[in-house]
């Protein structure tokens, strides 16, 4: 049987620590999706509207695992990588310029960006 959730304020006050933002109700409940891990997952929001800290919550809230993201802009997933580094989260942004073996041989707790 998994583990209990944690709850909305449990998660807001991780990822508020982790990534030093606060998230809103509909961020909490794609989080809370993610840790769910019985379902998919359709996130639709506005351009700005903080969809990257929802894509994000999974490397605040586990400590395993492995989390790709695909972005539309190469610029998208440079910043991700910026921004992820500062939080001592690693990352890696893949793109046609960039993708080598050695980038596709990722540990643990490792994000990817891929354009």
């Amino acid at each position: 049987m998994p583990a209990e959730a944690p709850s909305f304020s449990a998660i807001q006050e991780k990822l508020h620590n982790c990534f030093g933002k606060r998230a809103c109700l509909w961020q909490l409940k794609v989080a809370d999706a993610f840790l769910q891990n019985d379902r998919d997952i359709i996130c639709i929001a506005g351009t700005g509207m903080g969809k990257t800290l929802a894509f994000w919550s999974p490397l605040a809230l586990r400590d395993t695992g492995i989390l790709i993201v695909v972005t539309p802009l190469n610029q998208l997933g440079q910043q991700s990588v910026s921004f992820l580094e500062k939080t001592g989260i690693k990352s890696i942004s893949i793109s046609a310029e960039t993708a080598s073996m050695a980038n596709f041989s990722v540990s643990s707790r490792v994000s990817v960006m891929s354009n």
